[in-house]
């Protein structure tokens, strides 16, 4: 959405996938008899890119901000709307901490097991992680 080759797809594209993924997700969080953090963090992650897009969508201007065009996108409106994108993106940001820790297994560390081979990296939280830093920053960046 950001990449200047993101303006070939409309912003009420974006919507609709993100709407789709983000109901595909709650449900999968109300099925899961436990552990519901992972489906409830995805709900979120694309609930808010939802929010993201509606919120830019109609705000565009034609010349970016600063001298960067950021391929059509506006900034989020000042007022309650930027307080809702920094809450979003420091929920992100703190998420991708979460996602690190857990994907370094730092919670699972003990003195007697620091051996790498004993601890490999979960590479696909580090992943979400990334992900999820991406988000937040751009959010606190729009905010």
């Amino acid at each position: 959405m950001i990449w200047p080759w993101g303006a070939a797809v409309p912003a009420a594209a974006w919507i609709v996938i993100f709407m789709m993924s983000t109901g595909w997700f709650l449900v999968r969080a109300v099925r899961t008899p436990r552990r519901r953090t992972v489906p409830v963090f995805f709900a979120t992650a694309t609930g808010t890119m939802v929010w993201m897009g509606a919120s830019t969508l109609g705000h565009a201007s034609a010349g970016g901000h600063g001298g960067m065009d950021m391929a059509g996108m506006g900034h989020a409106p000042a007022g309650s709307a930027g307080w809702v994108g920094a809450l979003l993106g420091g929920y992100l940001v703190l998420a991708a901490l979460w996602w690190v820790g857990r994907g370094m297994r730092i919670s699972g560390l003990s003195p007697a097991t620091t051996d790498a081979v004993a601890c490999p990296l979960d590479w696909s939280a580090l992943c979400h992680g990334v992900m999820s830093a991406g988000m937040g920053i751009a959010l606190l960046a729009m905010a």
